[in-house]
């Protein structure tokens, strides 16, 4: 009975290591000068969420059709000797873990740490169906075609997205937002930049301080607001609110 219950716990313990997580992390140079990079994948099931919480770096979503979130995180530094580059990427901790079906990135720096000359890209590959949580307080953010619901949000940077099924909600302080076409509702807003919105079904919200809107065939309400830039909307179904305080307004077939 003793040797039948701990051959149960090691295959349990296998089948847990193979589902759950592989995880490396290694510094190499390279011509782009030190780089150290994270790796770790993770069996999940369409539907769930990835959640990215970043005090800073850049975002980069692929998709695929598959059952695994894939993840590669590199810290990059030019400069510096191999010690101080060491030190500096010790002062940026990268976590990464899975609850439930969903899967969690945390990237924090230390309080006094100094971000120059040292940058964070993050590149992760989801199931095509699956949703996404997105904050960085520095840097842009990329996101292929997806069957889920998007939130997006960068302190420094733009915001790009594919094809989506789901509704879209994009937020920078300081870059242009392009939403591609979706089966949702799309609710933009930037600082200091231009929004382009392709088709939507659902409602769709655009402000910006200071740049263009564009939106393409929206069946559901449309509200854009502009500071300084023109607004086009190739047509509406729906209640259509424009306003810009330096250009002009074009709305198609309503």
């Amino acid at each position: 009975m003793k040797t039948f219950l701990n051959l149960s716990i090691a295959c349990l313990c296998i089948v847990v290591m193979l589902n759950v997580v592989a995880q490396e992390t290694g510094i190499v140079r390279t011509e782009r000068g030190f780089v150290e990079s994270t790796t770790a994948t993770y069996t999940v099931d369409p539907g769930g969420e990835l959640n990215i919480d970043a005090d800073f770096g850049s975002v980069r979503i692929e998709t695929a059709a598959t059952d695994k979130v894939e993840i590669l995180i590199e810290k990059q530094r030019k400069e510096g000797t191999e010690g101080q580059v060491r030190r500096a990427f010790d002062e940026v901790e990268v976590t990464t873990e899975k609850q439930g079906n969903d899967v969690h990135i945390r990237v924090e720096h230390a309080r006094w740490f100094k971000r120059n000359r040292m940058s964070i890209a993050m590149t992760v590959q989801v199931p095509y169906t699956y949703n996404l949580d997105i904050e960085t307080a520095g840097g842009s953010i990329v996101i292929a075609d997806l069957d889920g619901e998007i939130r997006a949000k960068t302190a420094g940077g733009s915001i790009r997205t594919g094809a989506t099924q789901g509704d879209v909600n994009a937020r920078t302080l300081g870059g242009s937002i392009r939403i591609g076409p979706t089966e949702g509702g799309v609710s933009a807003k930037t600082l200091g930049g231009s929004i382009i919105i392709g088709d939507a079904k659902g409602d769709v919200s655009a402000h910006t301080m200071g740049g263009s809107i564009r939106v393409g065939r929206t069946e559901g309400d449309l509200t854009a607001y502009t500071m300084g830039g023109n607004i086009t909307v190739e047509a509406a179904s729906g209640k259509v609110s424009a306003k810009t305080l330096g250009g002009k307004v074009r709305v198609g077939s309503t």
